[in-house]
């Protein structure tokens, strides 16, 4: 019997020896055949030939921006060639160093070996040449991942080679935290911004106002703005991006300043009058101080700094000037000319006659030079008369009850006020009409004895004054003696006729005396 069927035997074997691979592997592949750097074989050592090496056998739906670690997506393994024969495949997802990435989920007619690193099929056949099953990709940051793939028909027969390489996606980069550096600039000014290192970005983008320039870092996380003549206020903004998108961005609001306008005109008086208090403005401006010049000698009593200033006004013409200011600069000065109105000079001292009789005289004229526009003119006591007249000259009415010293004063006068009052002029005011007044306390002891008059004074009082006259009104001694003893009065006397009067408290003394 065993004889007999040994025929029947060698011819099985034979049959499955010339069948190999598709004989030996119709439900699957062994595992580590996908012709990756890391298998090292391919599906050639059972099918034989040599391998080549055919795009596009492995596709998927993993996006172009590519996959999201943790996420499901689906591969597909299409065997393209076209002998006679049973197809079949097998894929792995691997890294350059050969190492699985991601996990194998196994489809309709395939199936998992190796673990989860290899999918294959399950049962070989002549008319299904494509697979879908599922890939779950791996943890973040596990970079590049590539399927590699070995397609195979019958044997002998050829076998093909493929690969499909998907990149990690990468996510867009965080919200970006505040923008530092200057609120409030100038124009023609140069200033810098930064922004913190934002999460994920590759590059960074910034915009600034209109009329601004970023002169260098732009992509970087600080650069450096030119706000120019025509910059305007707005946001200066920064986001972060990546192959996976931009950031949200962070803003910061920008003041635009400019350096001061120019003023407006000066509100004051442009004729003010010398030794006046003047105020003098122009229009406030925010931000804004004020630096103001004013002629020689006159002084800014207050207001330094600010739009509005009072002013001392000097004696000399010239202008009140002021410049704006701010933290952008100065701008342009504006100026305002004064025409000081000054106060009249000082008028020279009256000119007029020195002493008056009231025997002869009831009215006498004084004079005086100064360039007043009206005068005012003083006598002194009011009892010595009256004084009328606005011009250089004036006329005093004398009081015919009143002897003694008079002063006259005047003052010049314009319309911005008056001078000082002018050095006296004293006038001895006499009355000879009822000359001889004698005193007991004063007596005329000789008259022109040795060119001199000689008086004994016997009065209370400390002091006497001594008037000394000709017949043509001369003062010849007008002096001051003691109220008690001997006195002699005037010197080298001619012969003739002289007035004397002594007047010591109550006591008076009017007396003509001849001398011969």
């Amino acid at each position: 019997m065993r004889i007999k069927h040994l025929p029947w035997i060698f011819a099985v074997t034979a049959i499955i020896l010339s069948s190999g691979y598709t004989i030996m592997y119709p439900t699957g592949a062994p595992a580590a055949k996908t012709g990756s750097p890391g298998d090292g074989a391919n599906c050639t050592e059972c099918h034989g030939g040599t391998a080549t090496t055919t795009p596009g056998q492995i596709t998927s739906n993993i996006p172009a921006g590519g996959y999201v670690p943790g996420t499901t997506y689906q591969i597909t393994a299409t065997n393209p060639l076209t002998n006679a024969g049973k197809m079949g495949f097998e894929v792995s997802p691997q890294n350059a160093a050969g190492a699985q990435k991601g996990t194998l989920v196994a489809g309709s007619g395939s199936q998992l070996v190796g673990g989860t690193k290899y999918v294959t099929h399950t049962n070989a056949n002549t008319t299904n040449n494509t697979w879908t099953f599922s890939w779950i990709a791996p943890a973040a940051g596990s970079g590049a991942v590539t399927f590699y793939g070995a397609f195979a028909r019958a044997k002998p027969g050829p076998v093909t080679l493929s690969t499909l390489t998907v990149q990690e996606a990468v996510s867009a980069p965080g919200t970006a935290g505040p923008v530092t550096g200057p609120v409030a600039v100038c124009k023609n000014a140069t200033e810098s911004y930064s922004v913190a290192v934002i999460a994920g970005a590759t590059s960074y983008v910034w915009t600034v106002p209109s009329g601004a320039t970023i002169m260098t870092g732009q992509g970087t996380t600080s650069v450096s703005v030119l706000f120019g003549a025509s910059a305007v206020s707005g946001d200066i903004s920064v986001y972060g991006t990546n192959s996976g998108g931009n950031g949200a961005p962070s803003s910061k609001t920008i003041t635009v300043n400019s350096a001061p306008t120019q003023t407006s005109s000066i509100a004051g008086n442009g004729i003010p009058c010398q030794a006046s208090s003047q105020l003098y403005s122009v229009t406030n401006q925010s931000g804004v101080t004020y630096s103001w010049s004013v002629p020689a000698g006159s002084v800014i009593t207050s207001g330094q700094g600010s739009n509005s200033i009072n002013v001392t006004v000097g004696a000399s013409n010239g202008n009140i000037t002021v410049i704006p200011s701010n933290s952008c600069g100065n701008g342009a000065s504006t100026s305002f000319p004064l025409a000081v109105g000054l106060l009249p000079s000082l008028p020279s001292a009256p000119d007029g006659p020195s002493m008056v009789n009231l025997q002869n005289t009831t009215a006498s004229d004084y004079t005086t030079s100064a360039g007043a526009d009206s005068y005012l003119w003083q006598l002194t006591p009011a009892s010595a008369g009256s004084i009328s007249g606005t011009t250089a000259i004036a006329t005093v009415t004398w009081s015919t009850g009143y002897t003694g010293v008079a002063e006259i004063t005047v003052k010049g006068l314009n319309s911005c006020g008056e001078s000082v009052s002018s050095a006296a002029k004293s006038t001895q005011v006499l009355n000879t009409t009822s000359v001889d007044e004698n005193s007991a306390a004063i007596r005329v002891i000789s008259a022109g004895s040795n060119g001199f008059i000689t008086i004994q004074m016997n009065t209370n009082a400390s002091q006497a004054s001594v008037l000394l006259l000709d017949i043509s009104g001369k003062v010849l001694c007008n002096t001051r003696i003691p109220g008690q003893g001997t006195h002699q009065i005037g010197q080298n006397l001619k012969a003739g006729v002289y007035l004397l009067v002594v007047e010591a408290g109550t006591s008076i003394l009017k007396k003509k005396i001849l001398v011969i």
